[in-house]
């Protein structure tokens, strides 16, 4: 822009205002998003969501957490809360033992869990053949 009066100059200053306050809305907006990942709990949010982002993954962490649940589950209803050192060592063997195994087998126990819903399923509403296992 060619400034030669009063008037232009005037109208470029005006602009470059307008461009200042443009920038400083925008820059106060990258900040704030900046500012949001930044944070601890999204930092860990953002890295799970990452992480998990495969099926495959998804499919590790679910197999993982049955086990584990199957493993402690067992533990409690086999030895309950015993104070006996013995007891609690054979616990924690079983526990470990019985995690693995369901981990290692989750996809066959999801299968056959399914496959129990289904048959629980055709009972409640009738089977096709109206015939009953």
């Amino acid at each position: 822009m060619y400034i030669n009066n009063k008037t232009s100059l005037k109208a470029a200053i005006h602009q470059l205002e307008q461009k200042q306050f443009k920038q400083k809305e925008l820059l106060i907006a990258q900040f704030n998003e900046t500012y949001e990942s930044l944070r601890p709990l999204n930092i860990i949010k953002s890295e799970f969501n990452r992480i998990t982002g495969s099926s495959e993954t998804k499919n590790n962490l679910v197999n993982a957490a049955i086990g584990l649940g199957a493993g402690f589950l067992s533990k409690k209803i086999f030895l309950g809360g015993s104070h006996n050192i013995l007891k609690r060592l054979f616990g924690t063997v079983v526990e470990v033992g019985i995690a693995k195994l369901v981990a290692g087998n989750a996809d066959k126990i999801k299968e056959k869990g399914l496959e129990l819903k289904e048959k629980g399923v055709e009972l409640l509403h009738g089977s096709k053949n109206e015939q009953v296992l």
